[in-house]
């Protein structure tokens, strides 16, 4: 990766010129009255959305279940967001990011989720079609659970039309995943026109003066042809770099080897803000097509594609030159090793549909996805090499691929009632491939260098393996397969005017240990006035063991004296089904099963205010996450026993305890007219959240006599207290003349890290408000120029009531909104 200054230096003059063609490349399309503004704002609930009931389309309004739109232009307003993941969390209440400030890939694709569930809980389509997860998981802080998503970042968001945001249980509907609820990111469809964007942005200085402050720079152009038959080809991409934000504290400590029994003069000048973490250093290219093609009046051809590039730097905690990490030849005033994580994305979808097959509605289709991720880093070394080690390792490449083939069939039904009833089918197939590799044999070998006569470690011998990392070795790799078959059945009627029922029924069949399942849902809205509406659903859903969850393994590298003896150890995470996880109580994973319910209620009391409200309870059995680490000489002898007498440590996946999640979600809007003093748009929405632990399943047979808890107190907090349990969004939008004037208020409630072990303590960290602003002006009919700021405030968390002597972050990293300060940004946009 380039530096930030060289590479600032490349992509702007790109921006700028790219932005410069769409300014000659077509006609200008005015802006030609305030209805054309008004359609910006068309009121959400009116919205026609196709999540929820397959085969037909309704309104928001309408809706049996809660669904959210989110325009795509609001999303390219959302200033530092400049990725959907985060973009979506500024203006959902109910949708929840991790932030980490540690030195791993969960600073780069960080855990998302709805409704206090992370991202293995919710389903990603686009355009109706499910999308691939990744390939490596992205954890919280705290809980390690193993999902690996659909990366969110590597779909351009200068294609996306509209986001449908289905907050619900919908397993039964669209397969595994939709426990928490379904995103549903429907691509542009313009045959004409397009627009381009340029931004430019950077954070606040730390409030010490030093540190780095994540300076980006972001790109988006789309363009709509036409094709025959009055078809459209809509392509889009998306540029972006983003320098890395750091906000190290002061290490404390000596940093070199005394001189003649006194502190290095070094000392006095060093600099002790040396940690890596933060934000990464992300360099980025997303491009994708929407198109259609009319054959006739009743069947068409399309096909959407999207292709992500991901290159991210992230930097880990510095090894001082006195440490026995460090060989001094190499590294004389220590260093703080960089990752790098290089991933490419990428799915293409093509499919027929018609509307009259024999009176049925069909779509046929077929998706190939695939992410793939290799894992480097530099600026490192292996000690045990000395000073002939590299100083640069490839670790591991992980690559995930998903096939999927649907056929959707639907029709409206005359069963007698007053209205014919909406009857929707289909079929789905589903490959998938999880496949890992180790890297560069120098990464992990043991060259036994120990440390010559003249060194303050006279003798002893130096670590094992690159630094930072556990390391993937011959013996973790994996190559797994598994295939799913599956039907449905969806049902809805309207029973009269004011009532409809809706039923879903699916099976899916696993070639894994997932193995079958069955899943249901029945769903309601009854409108008591054409005003007032109370809606509810009940549902049982899944979420099948992930490959990672399955496969992925690691080792760490170590030694451990006893006695007068030193052993070289390993410290494992392994497979469910090896043999080192079946001696201490591994099991073939089973599916999450839950079991939902919801019910709300939407009113529009007066014109132009519209009302949501709906509670939920999701209960879930057997819920996945990686134990504890296992140790200690009970562990020891199990190990010796079954020939790993060299591991010393033991990690897994384990159906690990059942959770209830219980909340409420309020949703409300308001158009105010102004008449010569434009309009306003008011937005309030909160989310209320809590999450309880209702079981926790018994040690395996092998551990029951040990005394030894497969989780600590700290990983159960993950569940219960890392995600706030209450958020409110509170915004408004003000549009008078050429002035397009937003500003939106978030509070975060307070979070709270358990400790364990007698001298583990539990930390809570306060809510705070969280206020961003936008101002747009209407330079001309179709230039718009733009500026504003993310954390105006420049609001912190509270800071760590630990000390970290190695100078990491003051503040915690499960903070829910992040630690870097106020972001500021300005932005040209150009329609044509």
């Amino acid at each position: 990766m380039q530096s930030g200054a060289s590479s600032a230096s490349l992509f702007t003059p790109a921006a700028l010129a790219l932005t410069g063609l769409c300014l000659v490349s077509g006609p200008v399309a005015a802006q030609e009255d305030d209805d054309k503004a008004h359609a910006k704002t068309e009121p959400v609930m009116q919205t026609v959305v196709s999540v929820g009931n397959r085969g037909t389309q309704r309104t928001v309004a309408e809706s049996a279940v809660p669904i959210d739109v989110i325009s795509g232009q609001e999303l390219l307003k959302q200033g530092a967001s400049t990725s959907l993941r985060d973009a979506l969390a500024q203006t959902l209440p109910s949708f929840n990011v991790a932030k980490v400030t540690g030195g791993a890939y969960s600073n780069v694709a960080r855990s998302a989720g709805l409704r206090g569930l992370g991202g293995g809980y919710v389903l990603v389509l686009v355009n109706g079609k499910r999308r691939h997860g990744g390939s490596v998981a992205s954890e919280n802080s705290v809980l390690s659970e193993g999902w690996n998503p659909a990366d969110l970042d590597l779909i351009p968001i200068s294609a996306i039309d509209r986001v449908e945001v289905l907050r619900d249980g919908a397993a039964a509907q669209y397969g595994s995943d939709a426990i928490a609820g379904v995103i549903n990111i429907i691509l542009k469809s313009n045959s004409s026109g397009g627009s381009a964007s340029t931004m430019a942005g950077r954070r606040s200085h730390y409030h010490s003066g030093v540190g780095s402050n994540g300076e980006t720079y972001q790109q988006t152009f789309d363009i709509g042809l036409p094709l025959p038959n009055d078809g459209f080809f809509n392509f889009a991409l998306d540029a972006k770099k983003q320098d890395s934000t750091k906000r190290s504290g002061v290490a404390t400590g000596s940093f070199y080897y005394p001189v003649n029994g006194q502190p290095d003069p070094r000392e006095n000048t060093i600099d002790k803000r040396t940690y890596g973490g933060g934000l990464p250093e992300i360099e980025q290219l997303n491009v994708s097509y929407n198109a259609e093609l009319p054959l006739n009046d009743s069947i068409s051809l399309y096909s959407f594609s999207t292709v992500g590039q991901q290159d991210a730097l992230v930097s880990i905690a510095y090894r001082r030159p006195n440490g026995n990490t460090i060989i001094n030849e190499l590294y004389p005033d220590g260093v703080a090793p960089d990752f790098t994580f290089d991933s490419f994305d990428y799915q293409s979808v093509f499919g027929a549909r018609g509307d009259d097959l024999a009176g049925w509605g069909w779509d046929l289709s077929t998706s190939y996805g695939s992410n793939r991720q290799k894992q480097s880093t530099k600026n490192n070394l292996n000690p045990s090499l000395g000073p002939d080690s590299p100083r640069h390792f490839d670790l591991q490449t992980n690559t995930f691929t998903q096939w999927t083939t649907n056929l959707d069939l639907n029709r409206k039904l005359d069963i007698g009632t007053r209205n014919p009833l909406n009857f929707a089918t289909g079929l789905e197939y589903r490959f998938e491939q999880y496949r890992t590799e180790s890297g560069d044999a120098d990464s992990y070998a043991n060259g036994g260098y120990r440390y010559p006569q003249g060194h303050p470690r006279a003798g002893q011998l130096s670590a094992i393996g690159a630094l930072g990392n556990y390391l993937l070795l011959p013996e973790d790799e994996v190559n797994l397969r598994r295939s799913n078959s599956a039907a449905y059945v969806d049902l809805g009627l309207d029973v009269t005017d004011k009532w409809f029922v809706g039923a879903a029924g699916r099976f899916e069949h696993y070639t894994d240990s997932s193995g079958n399942t069955w899943t249901g849902k029945l769903s309601t809205r009854y409108a008591f006035t054409p005003e007032l509406a109370a809606r509810g659903a009940i549902s049982t859903g899944f979420v099948a063991p992930s490959m990672v969850q399955q496969g992925y393994a690691k080792t760490g590298l170590g030694r451990r004296t006893v006695g007068n003896e030193t052993q070289d150890i390993m410290i494992k995470r392994v497979q469910p089904n090896s043999a080192i996880g079946r001696a201490l109580g591994a099991e073939d994973l089973d599916p999450v099963k839950s079991e939902s319910i919801s019910a709300g209620l939407t009113w529009s009391p007066v014109q132009n205010l519209n009302i949501a409200l709906d509670a939920y309870l999701i209960d879930l059995q057997d819920r996945i996450a990686l134990i504890s680490p296992l140790s200690g000489p009970a562990v020891d002898k199990i190990l010796a026993a079954n020939g790993f007498s060299h591991v010393q440590q033991v990690q897994y996946y384990a159906n690990a305890f059942d959770t209830r999640t219980k909340g409420l979600d309020l949703v409300a809007d308001y158009t105010q007219h102004l008449d010569r003093y434009g309009r306003l748009r008011w937005n309030l929405g909160a989310n209320w959240n809590k999450a309880t632990i209702t079981d926790l399943k018994a040690n395996p047979g092998q551990l029951q006599s040990l005394g030894l808890s497969r989780f600590e107190r700290t990983e159960l907090g993950g569940v219960t207290d890392l995600v706030p349990k209450s958020k409110y969004i509170v915004g408004v939008n003000w549009q008078v003349s050429d002035w397009d004037i937003g500003l939106r208020s978030t509070r975060y409630g307070k979070v709270k890290r358990l400790g364990s072990g007698t001298s583990g303590i539990d930390e809570t960290f306060s809510a705070k408000w969280i206020t961003d602003v936008d101002v747009n002006y209407a330079l001309t009919d179709n230039i718009t120029v733009s500026v504003g700021a993310d954390n105006v405030f420049n609001v912190y968390p509270d800071k760590h009531q630990i000390i970290d002597v190695s100078g990491g972050s003051y503040y915690s990293s499960i903070s829910p909104f992040g630690s870097y300060g106020a972001f500021y940004y300005g932005r040209l946009n150009i329609d044509f």
